[in-house]
């Protein structure tokens, strides 16, 4: 038997906290090219959503032709799909600095970028939304577990430099590594978690960067309603619509800025569960390796 001692897994509290650290120290750096033309992005959706919605006024009134309505509600999908999209590659490319960081090399985002749009990796993500897609049209249990199986791929695609199918089993094995059973080792379960927490700070932190504008927002609408007037979703959307694009911008500023969070707490949780793996893999070598010495030692020669 070799003399390999298993090595720890890094505890959740640990992991969040050195996520936080990274994020603190290396936000200037990787921010700028993810957060801000990200959340100008986002800015275009209260405005094509009051255009849908004019659209659908429009033909509850039957001023509006098929063909009008139809092209507002598909303008409105392609960009709700183009956001999501977008907002993925964004994610790896935070990941891609990640990796970099904790492999010991300075942050260059040109770099992410210029790995995100490599015709290989968008074709992993395009298997990956697929996988996504299918999960959750049968089972909303099963999509969020195949999730949770796939939320590796973006470390494993940045730092092992595999894609497609090997990527998608890369990142499947790791996130089911958990040979001593224990609940809050599973790395599933810390996934769980660091999203779990990413998802209270994005909230609780947009809310409040976003209150005041809701406040105006709310007035307006009361006072409307003080009047007598019967609120239209559509007239009251056109009114609040320079508030609804602040709003828009500064929460997803703090989303992104939450996501890097995230990259960074997925990158360490990589790298802690890679580590353990592989030494693990060794040793499993090495005994066998014994094994198939003693054994032969043992039968002697011919």
């Amino acid at each position: 038997m070799s003399s390999f001692v298993e090595v720890q897994p890094m505890p959740f509290r640990v992991l969040i906290d050195e996520a936080m650290k990274l994020t603190r120290r290396h936000i200037r750096s990787i921010y700028p090219s993810v957060g801000i033309p990200i959340s100008i992005l986002y800015c275009g959706l209260p405005v094509l959503q009051l255009y849908w919605m004019r659209n659908v006024q429009s033909m509850k009134q039957g001023d509006a032709p098929l063909m009008a309505i139809f092209s507002g509600c598909l303008a409105f999908a392609v960009f709700v799909f183009f956001l999501a999209a977008v907002h993925t590659l964004a994610q790896v490319a935070t990941v891609a600095a990640g990796v970099d960081v904790l492999e010991g090399r300075s942050v260059d985002m040109k770099k992410s970028w210029t790995f995100v749009f490599q015709p290989q990796i968008l074709g992993t993500l395009l298997l990956w939304w697929f996988l996504l897609v299918i999960s959750f049209l049968l089972l909303v249990i099963p999509g969020i577990y195949v999730a949770l199986l796939l939320s590796l791929l973006a470390p494993v695609m940045v730092a092992e430099r595999l894609s497609g199918f090997a990527a998608i089993r890369r990142s499947v094995q790791l996130t089911r590594y958990n040979p001593q059973r224990r609940f809050l080792d599973n790395p599933k379960v810390k996934i769980s978690a660091l999203f779990s927490i990413a998802t209270v700070i994005s909230m609780a932190v947009g809310w409040l960067v976003q209150l005041p504008l809701s406040i105006a927002q709310n007035v307006m609408l009361f006072r409307g309603v003080a009047e007598g007037k019967s609120p239209d979703p559509t007239e009251l959307l056109s009114k609040t619509i320079w508030f609804q694009i602040p709003s828009q911008f500064l929460g997803s500023l703090v989303s992104m800025a939450v996501a890097i969070y995230t990259s960074f707490g997925l990158v360490l949780l990589y790298l802690d569960v890679r580590r353990r793996k592989e030494g693990f893999d060794l040793e499993a070598a090495i005994d066998r390796m014994a094994a198939g010495t003693s054994s032969s030692a043992e039968a002697g020669p011919p």
